[in-house]
């Protein structure tokens, strides 16, 4: 499903009634309606605030926390791998509500969880597609399975779990796919718990949003609790929000939790095709995790070069609709991006400052590949810049 003009017309509409009647509430400050907008990103909330005249009436509200929580180390979370993790709270919860619903879970793409429910004795299998989740861990506790793969594939695990919990990418065709997964290793009379995206993280989400709970109605009967997950702020995240006029606003994300009742996990329909996109070489250089695309344009005049429209290498959204994804061959966890115009030369660096080295002692004897000191003075500016 696309968005048309009708539809971001409409978005709009409904976006800034909520915002008026979020603003005009006693104590409203720009952290609290940001937090209430169900899903609009706060970007988006600040600039209709601003066209409705209520921004500059309205005070930022408490302090941002800028610290994670000791739950999550480093290598830092990622925004190609979908890596919101839930705040320690909403863990807690979730643990106490899976636990309650069964002796055994299954987690997809779930690792806080599924970390919380093994350290209070729940025997949990959790499917990822992430390795790197186990260096953000001291221990990984013994109750629990990890199963290291993509969940657009069929998994191999066990069937006839009594729960199943799953938070897959905000987009209905990676919900559709990954709730077909719970479907095959649900037990008959089992229990599936999704994290759900809210109706308006963007234009077209209302309707999927119905759409995806009738296709759900096949399997069970459900039920909704509105804005039940917290998320984290990544530092992905903020750094978006530090690039813009927003205040930066700590676990302003909210999801909804969707219980089904399982009946027939077999009435499922068939999902649609994932697209999974391009293929990403991933490096973890002092805590940074640096995505290089496998196959670059090769359009850039330079071994790495700026993208229009993204300052200081900043990207300033996290949105897949964003166009100028389209140009990023190298992505970091900081939304920090580039165009990269020799590949080699940039996985070489990158192999360089992974293996412990750092940006000044890059020199043309390193590389395999030919590379003039001019240009690695360029390329090494540049890595110093996009690293920051």
């Amino acid at each position: 499903m696309t968005d048309t003009p009708a539809s971001e017309t409409t978005y709009r509409h409904r976006l800034d009634e909520r915002l008026e009647r979020l603003a005009n509430r006693p104590g409203a400050t720009i952290r609290r309606v940001v937090r209430g907008s169900r899903g609009a990103f706060p970007t988006l909330v600040h600039e209709r605030l601003t066209a409705l005249g209520l921004a500059e009436s309205l005070p930022d509200g408490e302090p941002a926390r800028v610290e994670p929580p000791d739950t999550i180390g480093k290598p830092e979370l990622h925004p190609l791998d979908f890596e919101w993790y839930f705040t320690d709270d909403t863990v807690r919860s979730l643990v106490r509500t899976l636990g309650d619903a069964g002796d055994r879970v299954l987690c997809l793409g779930t690792p806080t969880v599924a970390v919380g429910l093994a350290r209070a004795g729940v025997p949990v299998t959790l499917v990822d597609r992430n390795p790197l989740f186990r260096m953000r861990l001291d221990d990984v506790p013994e109750p629990l399975t990890f199963v290291n793969q993509d969940l657009t594939e069929p998994i191999d695990a066990e069937t006839a779990f009594p729960v199943v919990f799953l938070d897959p990418p905000w987009y209905p065709e990676h919900t559709h796919s990954w709730l077909a997964s719970a479907c095959r290793h649900v037990a008959a009379d089992g229990r599936i718990y999704v994290a759900t995206f809210p109706p308006l993280v963007r234009p077209a989400a209302a309707t999927q949003r119905s759409e995806l709970f009738d296709t759900i109605r096949h399997v069970g009967s459900l039920s909704v609790d509105d804005d039940a997950l917290v998320y984290y702020t990544p530092p992905f995240e903020r750094a978006v929000l530090e690039h813009s006029d927003v205040p930066v606003i700590s676990d302003w994300r909210r999801g909804d939790l969707v219980r089904i009742d399982v009946r027939d996990p077999s009435a499922l329909p068939d999902p649609p095709r994932v697209e999974t996109g391009s293929d990403w070489e991933t490096f973890v250089t002092n805590g940074r995790v640096v995505k290089l695309r496998t196959t670059v344009s090769g359009a850039a005049s330079e071994p790495l070069a700026p993208i229009d429209g993204c300052e200081d290498y900043v990207l300033p959204s996290v949105s897949r609709r964003d166009a100028r994804r389209n140009h990023v061959d190298l992505w970091t966890s900081r939304n920090r991006v580039a165009a990269v115009g020799n590949r080699s030369v940039v996985a070489e660096a990158l192999e360089l400052l992974e293996d412990g080295g750092s940006v000044s002692e890059l020199r043309p004897a390193a590389f395999s590949v030919s590379i003039d000191e001019p240009t690695l003075e360029r390329l090494a500016t540049r890595l110093e810049a996009v690293l920051a």
